[in-house]
């Protein structure tokens, strides 16, 4: 058999080139993860070069080397390699055929196209890797074995279930011994004496399967809540505490369709995993007894029986092609749809409904196009079992009554024996429908271990804050996203003393709301420290340090819950006084009583039903509510008039906790203790207002265009 990459499936757009990397090195015998992979390397938020390729895969003891050719010199480069594809992709070439092309797609898998196709297709780049001598062999990960931990935490109804189905399942092997007993007794006998006691027994024989029919149900529903329970919480416990910029990097409907993944996956673990054992069971002891009652005739079946199951098994790589592209699918039509109705005032100002129907149903075509590919394949599979199923019993009837006319068997004997063979074929078609269920099921397993394997924010527990006096210092602090993107902030050292009002101001992109992202935790450092009251920040606990923090971003946003829901965050502990009075410092408590239902009024998702002003206020209130003595202000107070930023400004000013204010509007921060002003990354500039201007730099430099601007407004 020929040797073939494994196919690993990219989580998320820009992922295409790692997943290649991860797709070769498996080929020659080195499994490694994307999520490793990430972790050493960083992803670069707009994809990943050739150069980078290069360095990632020379990370690995890889030989790489990087080529500029033409389609026809493919053939007679090391296969697999990566090529670039559509000038935006990247995929590995498997095999180049006179005729047609094998290539991997890190978004779809395994396909053959044709050779004018991936002359079309290819954009002409192609990176070849072999492995040196010092590449270490890895075994891939168990991807169930997750799961199957989970399950086995639910030992007594799995037992349970396991023992009720063996007793229902020997109800089975009873079933062809009446049928014999009964044709060879009642019907050609004429044996009227037994005919009450079979009825009896077959009354007893139907009441006794219900029950344990029930009692099975019964038992597998606690099965499925409790293994529900457990893998639902572990996973969004995961899901909750891995770090920001891994939700940055995915959509909301990518992450929402990888959470009900895993009801489909216990579906599975809990209806096949004792399913499978019982079959096997059943199979042995099927055989056993259509051997014991006819060599012959029991070969046959068996012998037809193992050649279903081994169609059923090599077929089921086209199986697992088709489920693994309808998912892929299905994963982007509802991340594309989540995205739609998200960001659905954005297309209502645009007008942009029709053009955005037209990708959803594009997209939805596809879908439904694959779906209905592996339907029809599934069909045939089907109809093809089910027509063995519905002849075999005739095909034995026919061959065994050369024996019933020879006397060597009973005619009850030959109906009991197509009784077992009927029920002997049952269990290899199930065992095969298993198979190809725990195959299909790898591409929902690939999505969740993107979540389960990625590394937590906080992987050991720091210590707890309890309180904070204020002091912020910044030692030499640089971040960047990854080892191949550039320094967006560089050599930061900032020291803010309690009580103190900084407010930071920069032309766009100069790096402001990445430092506050920092401070908060949420990125990590790549070089340098953070300490808060001379602790450094990863030595704390991240939960209980921005519990001590007030902050406002600009892309915090509003639940669809009440007002007061919103500002305590469902936090018991914060009465209803802590939240008045959160609201009149943030300058919104007369607005909501002024609400129907004040407190107790439901916001629209994200706060549509709210202006600008009013959302802003409301997450101000939320930032206060736990009365904190550091403020991280992002933007905090853009939508309102300089009338409110005023009443706000002499209520926070009372509040004697350290500021930390992030601005674009500079009269908003003029009478700030010191302003640091910050450029491509660094510190270019601090001081007050007044020194700030005499130096006429660049703060002098914003400064006055922002009052020119207020000028040419004026006239």
């Amino acid at each position: 058999m020929r040797k073939r990459a494994p196919f690993i499936e990219q989580m998320e757009d820009a992922e295409c080139g790692i997943a290649c990397i991860a797709m070769v090195l498996g080929y020659y015998g080195c499994f490694v993860t994307l999520h490793e992979i990430r972790e050493r390397f960083g992803l670069s938020r707009g994809g990943s070069s050739l150069l980078q390729l290069i360095n990632i895969g020379s990370g690995y003891s890889m030989r790489c080397k990087g080529f500029k050719a033409g389609f026809g010199q493919i053939k007679n480069l090391p296969l697999p390699a990566i090529a670039h594809w559509e000038e935006k992709h990247f995929v590995v070439i498997e095999r180049v055929g006179t005729r047609s092309v094998t290539i991997v797609d890190p978004s779809f898998g395994r396909k053959r196209i044709s050779r004018e196709e991936a002359e079309a297709r290819y954009s002409g780049h192609i990176l070849c890797l072999a492995p040196e001598e010092s590449l270490q062999p890895r075994k891939a990960k168990n991807k169930w074995r997750f799961f199957i931990e989970l399950a086995l935490k639910q030992p007594k109804w799995l037992i349970s279930i396991l023992g009720v189905s063996l007793i229902l399942q020997s109800f089975g092997l009873i079933a062809p011994q009446l049928t014999a007993y009964i044709t060879d007794h009642l019907l050609l006998d004429s044996s009227q004496d037994k005919f009450a006691v079979i009825g009896a027994a077959l009354l007893s024989l139907f009441i006794f399967y219900e029950l344990f029919s029930i009692l099975r149900g019964w038992f597998l529903a606690k099965l499925q809540s409790s293994m529900d329970l457990l893998m639902m919480t572990t996973f969004i416990g995961k899901l909750f505490h891995l770090p920001y910029s891994f939700f940055e990097s995915r959509t909301g409907g990518e992450l929402l369709f990888r959470t009900n993944a895993n009801v489909y996956i216990r579906q599975i673990l809990s209806n096949r995993m004792v399913t499978i054992i019982i079959d096997f069971i059943l199979l042995i002891s099927y055989a056993v007894l259509m051997l014991v009652r006819s060599t012959g005739l029991g070969a046959v079946v068996i012998g037809v029986g193992i050649g279903i199951f081994s169609i059923l098994i090599v077929t089921t790589m086209i199986t697992q092609q088709f489920a693994s592209r309808e998912i892929t699918e299905q994963s982007r039509t509802q991340s594309f749809l989540a995205e739609c109705i998200y960001g659905i005032t954005d297309i209502k100002l645009l007008g942009a409904e029709q053009h955005l129907l037209g990708s959803w149903s594009q997209l939805f075509r596809n879908q439904l196009s694959t779906t209905q590919r592996r339907s029809i394949w599934i069909s045939l599979l089907d109809s093809f079992s089910s027509g063995i199923q519905f002849i075999m019993p005739l095909l034995l009837l026919w061959a065994g009554s050369g024996a019933v006319m020879q006397g060597t068997m009973t005619l009850g004997g030959l109906l009991g024996f197509n009784a077992l063979a009927a029920a002997f074929m049952i269990p290899i078609v199930s065992l095969g429908s298993a198979y190809t269920q725990l195959l299909s099921v790898g591409s929902y397993l690939q999505r969740i271990h993107d979540v389960v394997e990625a590394r937590s924010e906080q992987e050991e527990g720091g210590e707890e804050v309890a309180s904070l006096q204020g002091k912020i210092e910044m030692n030499h602090v640089s971040y960047r996203y990854s080892a191949f993107s550039p320094y967006v902030l560089q050599d930061v050292h900032l020291c803010i003393e309690p009580g103190e009002k900084v407010a930071i101001v920069g032309p766009s992109g100069s790096g402001k709301s990445t430092l506050a992202k920092l401070l908060l935790g949420l990125y990590r450092t790549t070089e340098g420290e953070i300490l808060y009251d001379g602790r450094p920040i990863d030595q704390l606990e991240f939960a209980s340090l921005r519990r001590n923090i007030g902050a406002v971003l600009q892309d915090t946003k509003l639940f669809q819950r009440t007002i007061e829901d919103n500002i305590r965050m469902l936090d018991e502990q914060i009465s209803i006084e802590q939240v008045v009075e959160a609201s009149m410092t943030a300058n919104i408590h007369d607005e909501i009583m002024k609400l129907p239902l004040s407190y107790a009024t439901i916001v629209s998702e994200n706060g549509g039903s709210l202006s600008g002003g009013q959302r802003q206020r409301l997450l101000l209130a939320r930032a206060l509510v736990n009365r904190p003595q550091v403020l991280l202000l992002d933007e905090a107070t853009s939508a309102l008039d300089n009338l409110a930023q005023a009443e706000i400004d002499r209520a926070l000013s009372a509040m004697n906790c350290t500021r930390i204010i992030i601005a674009h509007r500079l009269s908003t921060v003029i009478n700030a203790d010191r302003i640091i002003v910050m450029n491509e990354g660094h510190i270019v500039e601090t001081g007050t207002h007044h020194q700030l201007l005499a130096q006429q730099g660049l703060y002098y430099q914003l400064y006055t265009n922002e009052e020119e601007k207020k000028h040419d407004i004026a006239i």
